[in-house]
């Protein structure tokens, strides 16, 4: 019985770690376009602010999209933490 459920510690473990990375990739990329696109409207003002008006609807779904993102990233990571304990107190 022991075993077993190390092995699901485990599995799932292993599973919190492939989310965690996919979460990482779709912040870093998330991060990186923003910056392209400050780098990008630096000298044109009236047409950011023209477009970020214009788009907002869109721009806020984004960053609730956003947010949700690093939501999901801290639960991962915080599940890590917990299967990692869970792990080692099992193993003593």
């Amino acid at each position: 019985m022991q075993n077993k459920f190390s092995h699901i510690l485990k599995e799932r473990l292993d599973n919190r770690l492939e989310w965690r990375e996919y979460y990482e990739y779709i912040l870093t990329h998330k991060e990186l376009a923003k910056r392209a696109k400050k780098e990008f409207y630096k000298d044109k003002p009236l047409m950011n602010l023209t477009l970020n008006l214009y788009f907002l609807p869109l721009n806020l779904f984004k960053y609730l999209l956003h947010l949700k993102a690093w939501h999901y990233y801290q639960m991962v990571d915080t599940e890590i933490e917990v299967l990692k304990k869970e792990m080692n107190d099992e193993g003593n």
